[in-house]
């Protein structure tokens, strides 16, 4: 693939993402937002982007697929998900799945 052609992808895609924004904006713009409509969305949002995140990390280890994935990284997740769970947020719940992480890869041999 050469230059050019990259250059007309990356352009097709950005025109692309800027027109279905655009169309969001102007069918929900055209009168009052109710905000109690997206108010479940919302809360789903946090969580989604914390799975978005992690889960690549967990599975693909070593640059390939692996579902089978390393005690440590199980081990955070599985803490992660927990506090998550309890905590309804996403702070928390990330430094301390981080910091069991870090225990477990360098405590165990």
């Amino acid at each position: 693939m050469n230059e050019t052609t990259l250059w007309i992808i990356f352009i097709a895609v950005g025109i692309g993402t800027f027109l279905i924004r655009l169309s969001f904006i102007q069918i929900h713009g055209k009168g009052m937002v109710r905000l109690d409509k997206y108010k479940k969305v919302l809360h789903l949002l946090a969580p989604a982007v914390l799975a978005t995140l992690s889960i690549p990390a967990i599975v693909q280890q070593n640059k390939t697929p692996d579902l089978l994935a390393s005690l440590p990284a199980l081990a955070a997740a599985a803490v992660t998900a927990g506090l998550a769970w309890r905590f309804r947020g996403v702070f928390w719940p990330l430094c301390l799945g981080m910091l069991t992480f870090w225990i477990m890869r360098y405590a165990l041999p």
